[in-house]
């Protein structure tokens, strides 16, 4: 019976050691998610804003400064 108790041990140590990795990589991919939503609202505020800049120099010739209210 004793080598059974040893095997369910080993099997509960390697769960165990998939499971501690598998949180270490869940923390790294959170991390890195956060950073490329962070570069692509970048992006998207960047594009917007052109987008208002290019508008506004198309319809008066010059820039013109307005509030916008940003919705994400």
């Amino acid at each position: 019976m004793g080598s059974l108790i040893e095997e369910l041990e080993a099997r509960e140590a390697a769960a165990r050691a998939r499971v501690e990795a598998l949180e270490a990589e869940t923390v790294e991919l959170t991390a890195r998610l956060e950073g490329e939503r962070e570069a692509w609202s970048r992006l998207r505020i960047t594009r917007e804003t052109v987008a208002e800049v290019i508008a506004d120099l198309a319809g008066t010739g010059h820039s013109t400064c307005r509030t916008h209210s940003w919705s994400g």
